[in-house]
């Protein structure tokens, strides 16, 4: 017998229900606490917002916006008063065409606004940096999560800061170029692979989060993009917190023909579907308008009939 039938008698292969029974298990295996130092969110209690907030001068959206520390000092207070789980900070932007920053140039420019902002808020502080010299400065600011845009294997040092000081570490998937064998499956490896090697370096699952890199620049094409974000829930039994990071990027443009100014609503629509695909942190410039989306996605996938 090499069928399975289902409680409304549609066949379904063995190996599919297998699959299926094993990627549930994964995921009632997660502990659905996400770690990092001192601080511990709860993945399953609600969507989190994972506020973006550049200090640079050449970000494709806000670049220059919170270039001063005073400017970012009260955007970030903004932030958490708008329902930021999450704060991250990056002086390095890494759009088409950027340019490269020596690390004492990114320390210079984060670490000031990271001491600055430390105090005043009590919400962890990611920083997004794939430098090794960077990392270790603003962990010993007081920063919390390390968001490395290349691959973790690359940099191991920075692996074994991040392990030190009991952060949290994001990963993201990049390569060269969009070719895949199976887009999902290629990345699901990829992850499967960073999460072990982060893992041989005292980095523990939940202290963990994956990233499938949105962009040209990492990896994928325009159809690829909007596949990726059909299958997010393909990346949930690899049991670690999960981030999705559309925010106005060019893709959304592409499709609708709106400027980085007006990509607003189609960006709480790619949240919406995320956050059904149960993904647990929303990367985001618009703090207010995530919230009120996650908190209307949060309330339906929690509401039972009786």
């Amino acid at each position: 017998m090499d069928k399975w039938l289902t409680s409304t008698q549609q066949p379904v292969a063995i190996a599919d229900y297998i699959d299926a029974l094993q990627r549930a298990a994964a995921k009632l295996r997660q502990s659905h606490l996400f770690h990092a130092r001192r601080f511990d969110l709860d993945t399953q209690a609600k969507t989190r917002v994972y506020g973006i907030l550049n200090i640079t001068d050449d970000s494709f959206y806000d670049g220059g916006r919170y270039f001063t520390p005073a400017a970012a000092i009260k955007r970030a207070q903004e932030m958490v008063a708008q329902g930021a789980d999450v704060l991250e900070l990056g002086g390095q932007s890494t759009r088409k065409g950027y340019q490269e920053l020596t690390p004492a140039e990114e320390i210079a420019r984060v670490v000031p606004v990271l001491e600055a902002i430390r105090p005043v808020v009590d919400v962890p502080i990611a920083v997004d940096t794939y430098k090794y010299e960077v990392a270790q400065a603003v962990l010993a600011a007081g920063a919390d999560i390390i968001n490395d845009v290349r691959p973790v294997q690359d940099e191991p040092r920075l692996l074994a800061a991040v392990a030190a000081a009991d952060a949290g570490l994001v990963i993201m998937h990049t390569q060269n170029g969009d070719q895949y064998t199976d887009l999902a499956q290629d990345i699901h490896d990829y992850f499967a692979a960073a999460i072990d090697f982060a893992g041989h370096y005292g980095i523990e699952r939940r202290q963990l989060m994956i990233d499938v890199g949105l962009g040209s620049v990492y990896g994928k094409n325009y159809e690829q993009e909007y596949t990726l974000l059909r299958e997010l829930d393909y990346f949930n039994d690899l049991g670690v917190a999960t981030l999705i990071a559309p925010s106005r990027k060019g893709f959304i443009g592409r499709l609708l023909d709106l400027p980085v100014e007006e990509r607003l609503v189609p960006t709480m629509a790619i949240f919406a579907n995320s956050a059904a695909l149960d993904v647990n942190f929303m990367r985001a410039h618009d703090i207010a308008e995530t919230k009120y989306t996650l908190g209307i996605m949060d309330k339906i996938k929690r509401s039972f009939s009786r």
